[in-house]
């Protein structure tokens, strides 16, 4: 069992790092995004989720987003997670008009957890598209594949935890199959007054690149969660 935990997670760490570049933000830009999150245990394997955040961007000054997110996930095995979701996109054009957005995801999970410190591997494909149902529903967008590693500390004797992670983004396209278009890096605290709620605060440097207007985003983010 142990021999088969360090071999998959040698294995996203290499998904995650091969071919890493030198990322140079062109644009900069300061955001704030808000997060509530709903989680239900249904049984010992299996939950169900919900989660609504809105975003705000040029210096947190404008809207940006709102997004809203269905999920659901069960145990595989005692250290695998299986899971998945649905995704509404609601965006602001140029005519300040709300049109939505549709992406579905589906994420397979390792975690490995040693003296209060929880490692996990996350390997997510999502699609996203911009009508549905439509004519073009599988024809306007590109598929994405993220690989995120990430790193929790529970503080013993206390209410709180610590978190980091990075996280890469890849999206195939015509010329390119899975070419770099983004990475992601946070660090976090998170405050859980009972076992039901949970507040977070989470500092996020996002950085895009292969693109013709590259930009890097500095975010705060403010979340809460509760356990139904």
């Amino acid at each position: 069992m142990m021999i088969r935990r360090i071999a998959y997670s040698a294995f996203c760490v290499f998904l995650l790092f091969s071919g890493a570049v030198n990322l140079r933000g062109q644009d900069r830009d300061f955001q704030t995004w808000w997060e509530l999150k709903l989680d239900k245990q249904i049984s010992g394997n299996f939950g169900l989720e919900g989660e609504l955040e809105q975003r705000f961007k040029n210096n947190s000054l404008q809207y940006s987003r709102t997004l809203l997110t269905l999920g659901a996930s069960c145990d595989l095995l005692d250290f695998l997670k299986l899971g998945g979701g649905v995704r509404t996109v609601f965006v602001m054009n140029q005519e300040q008009e709300l049109y939505a957005r549709y992406r579905g995801h589906i994420d397979l999970t390792g975690s490995y957890e040693v003296s209060g410190l929880t490692l996990s591997l996350r390997t997510r494909l999502q699609y996203g598209f911009e009508e549905f149902p439509g004519p073009n529903t599988f024809s306007l967008n590109s598929l994405v594949n993220r690989n995120r590693l990430k790193a929790a500390y529970h503080i013993f004797g206390t209410k709180f935890d610590c978190q980091a992670s990075v996280e890469s983004w890849h999206s195939s396209d015509k010329e390119s199959f899975w070419p770099y278009v983004a990475m992601r890096y946070s660090a976090g605290v998170r405050f859980s007054p009972n076992f039901r709620s949970r507040f977070s605060l989470r500092y996020i440097l996002e950085d895009e690149f292969n693109t013709s207007d590259p930009g890097q985003l500095h975010i705060v983010v403010l979340g809460y969660a509760y356990n139904l």
